[in-house]
Formats: structure tokens, sequence, C-alpha cells
């Protein structure tokens, strides 16, 4: 018999497989990450459905329950996507500094330019700021 717990699990699953859907085709996400997801969702509405099935990779693993298995892959899962997104982060930072330097630079560069107009007319060139 089915219980609540896993009809709340699927449609939510399901949502999320279909949001999944709709960014892919809004190019939001890169096909390698659909496919991340969507195996994701997939997996969660077929343990779901047959939760003895968690229970044989927790017993595979050494684990005494498929919830064992779970919470203990899912943990893991959430500490690589936070490394991933820490070095998404820190890249991110070094292109902003980047960026923001070459910014100054430039308007530096520009500040220091003297208008050629006044320099033919002979009169003592301004310096644009």
């Amino acid at each position: 018999m089915i219980k609540l717990i896993q009809i709340i699990t699927i449609i939510f699953a399901v949502l999320l497989l279909v949001k999944v859907i709709l960014r892919l085709k809004n190019k939001k996400l890169t096909i390698n990450e659909s496919l991340f997801w969507s195996v994701m969702w997939i997996f969660l509405i077929i343990l779901s459905i047959f939760p003895q099935i968690s229970d044989k990779i927790a017993n595979f693993f050494g684990l005494g329950r498929g919830l064992d298995f779970f919470i203990v892959s899912s943990i893991l899962l959430i500490f690589y996507l936070i490394f991933r997104i820490y070095g998404i982060l820190q890249e991110l930072d070094s292109k902003i500094v980047e960026l923001t330097r070459s910014i100054s630079l430039k308007k530096i560069s520009d500040s220091k330019k003297v208008d050629t107009k006044q320099l033919k007319s002979n009169k003592k060139p301004d310096i644009k700021t």
C-alpha cells in the first residue's frame, strides 16, 4: 500500500522534473546539468514507488536500512554540490576583481588623455576628468 509520504514525494519529484525540462527548454540549464537533475528526480520517484530497492542498495553498501543509505548519500551529494558552488564563486570573484581592475585602469588612462583640439589651437591643454 502506498503511503501519503510516497505520494507527496512523487508529486514533488515530478514537479521538479518538469521544472528541469522547462529550464532546459529556456536554455537556463545545460544538457549535462539537466541530465544530472533528471536522473536524480527519476531515481527519487523510483525509490518512492519501490522503497524496498533502497533496502537492497543499503545492504550492498553495508548500511542497515534504505533510509540510512538515502540520508548518507544525500549528505554526500550536498557536500559535493556545495564544493562545486564554492569553486564557481571563487572563479566569479577572480573575474570580478580582474574586470574591476581593467575598468579602473581604463578610466585612469582616459582621464589623462589630452584633447588634441586644444593642442592644435595652442591653448593650455585641459585634462578630461
